[in-house]
């Protein structure tokens, strides 16, 4: 955008005002809005992409994401009668596609919509059961064993059958399980799964099923929880209990993760495991939509093949309209910005360190043809970027470019704090594992690990001696006190009386 300035320029013969057009140099006033809500499991990707953004922008830009879980986030990603069935926001999110139920129900309002994906990530087990009781090793379940610990089949950790797979564990309390309240991706995940593989055990007292899909049923003996981090709060003050979460939740919060068992019989945690692998299976099986406008509701990554596949995995999707035209053309150009950033090199790597999985090459391409298909707004701009290892002279300075020579002063302080505090971590590893090269202190006296060593080993020899030397003297000291104690005639006083004398005799 331009703005027209006046400039007043000094000369000998006096002053004029003189008006000049200023390039590139922004006068706009409003603010460019983008908003979006829906699963909890992305909102650090995105919370963090935003505020870089933000800071990149030399527009006035305002980007927020509400996590609320996905059933949430595709409810108003539909709309109601108060947004005549358009959506609440610009864009949602969400783990698990569009029902066709949904997917038909926002046709049939007149819209068009898209999914498209942006990562992968893991739905996991997590537990707080004393690491002393644990036996050493992680707790090694299988979709029978959790379906019946998730429907209160069994319910403390000394059941036979956890014990026949746990021969070390020696816990036995109460299995405490907590399950999601509301709408959720995780809630789908695990529920798809436990029946998909088990559905003899996911069943109620009567025998019955129980359902699946965003909203967990209300198991008798379960403790619901609201969000992600209602979730992460039960386990963790909660002893010997058992939940459900986003594998990087679980993993940032520190928690003990069950061992399931894969499809092909391998036991494995969710760090162990190659999450891509379950969207390379989909794939070769040919079993992804060849559309994003096209019904994804049958779209499934649980339970794929392969030694080290974890076995709840799920696609992350923006859901976004097809066509943008009404929406306000600044923020449908920076809508587009951030979607192409979270698929860019730098978005996957965010991601990555977010917990999630980067999509595999074929997706990536997929998802940016996608966005190709979205009929813009009149004056909708393409924005360009900036790179902070790359000056682009006069183009880096233009109103539509996303530098990054530009940062907000929080995300600076982030980062320093950020490698500080890997810089730290570092040394207090070296410290933990190589004693040779670290100095230990007394008081002011300072030795290496080798000297402590030495000095520990004369230490113990030094009190050996000396028990040595006790024991000796000990028993020369019970010799010493026994010949004492006998009564010696000679000495004065110790006669014998007559009577004693006669008694004797």
């Amino acid at each position: 955008m331009r703005t027209t300035s006046a400039v007043i320029v000094l000369l000998a013969g006096g002053a004029y005002a003189q008006t000049i057009t200023i390039p590139y140099v922004d006068g706009l006033t409003q603010v460019i809005n983008v908003h979006g809500s829906g699963t909890t499991n992305p909102q650090r990707l995105f919370w963090e992409a935003m505020d870089l953004l933000e800071g990149r922008s030399k527009l006035p830009l305002t980007m927020t994401y509400r996590g609320v879980g996905s059933g949430v986030g595709q409810a108003e990603f539909k709309g109601d009668v108060t947004t005549g069935f358009k959506s609440y926001n610009h864009f949602g999110s969400g783990d698990i596609p569009m029902t066709s139920v949904l997917y038909n129900d926002i046709r049939n309002s007149g819209r068009e919509m898209l999914h498209v994906p942006f990562a992968l990530g893991a739905i996991s087990v997590f537990h707080n059961v004393p690491e002393a009781e644990l036996g050493g090793a992680p707790i090694d379940l299988d979709a029978c064993l959790l379906a019946k610990i998730f429907t209160r089949q069994i319910t403390t950790w000394d059941h036979p059958d956890i014990k026949a797979l746990n021969p070390k564990m020696t816990a036995k309390g109460e299995i405490k399980v907590h399950r999601r309240a509301d709408g959720s991706s995780s809630s789908s995940g695990i529920t798809q799964y436990l029946n998909g593989k088990c559905p003899a055990s996911w069943v109620n007292a009567a025998g019955a099923p129980y359902s699946t899909g965003p909203t967990f049923p209300s198991v008798p003996g379960t403790t619901p929880v609201q969000g992600s981090q209602g979730m992460a709060d039960a386990i963790d003050t909660t002893p010997n209990a058992i939940g459900y979460m986003d594998a990087g939740h679980g993993h940032e919060k520190g928690f003990a993760e069950i061992a399931l068992k894969n499809r092909d019989g391998v036991y494995l945690t969710s760090k162990n495991a190659n999450i891509g692998a379950a969207a390379l299976a989909v794939l070769a099986a040919n079993a992804f939509p060849v559309n994003a406008t096209l019904d994804f509701s049958a779209v499934n990554l649980y339970d794929q093949a392969g030694p080290t596949t974890w076995p709840i995995v799920l696609f992350s999707y923006f859901y976004l309209d097809r066509n943008l035209t009404s929406m306000d053309a600044l923020s449908a150009s920076v809508l587009d910005y951030f979607v192409k950033f979270i698929l860019s090199p730098e978005g996957q790597a965010l991601a990555e360190t977010n917990w999630f999985s980067k999509l595999p090459a074929q997706l990536l391409t997929f998802s940016t043809q996608a966005l190709a298909l979205i009929q813009q707004p009149v004056g909708f701009i393409t924005f360009t970027t900036e790179l902070a290892a790359t000056t682009q002279q006069f183009i880096g300075a233009r109103t539509h470019v996303f530098s990054g020579k530009r940062q907000s002063w929080p995300n600076y302080e982030t980062n320093v704090l950020t490698d500080r505090l890997t810089a730290l971590e570092a040394k207090v590893a070296v410290h933990d594992h190589d004693d040779h090269d670290e100095m230990n202190c007394i008081s002011t006296w300072c030795f290496t690990g080798q000297r402590l060593a030495g000095i520990a080993v004369a230490s113990i020899l030094i009190a050996c001696f000396s028990l040595f030397i006790g024991l000796i003297g000990l028993c020369l000291g019970l010799v010493v006190f026994c010949k004492n104690a006998r009564p010696r005639l000679s000495e004065p006083g110790m006669e014998l009386s007559t009577a004693t004398k006669n008694a004797r005799m």
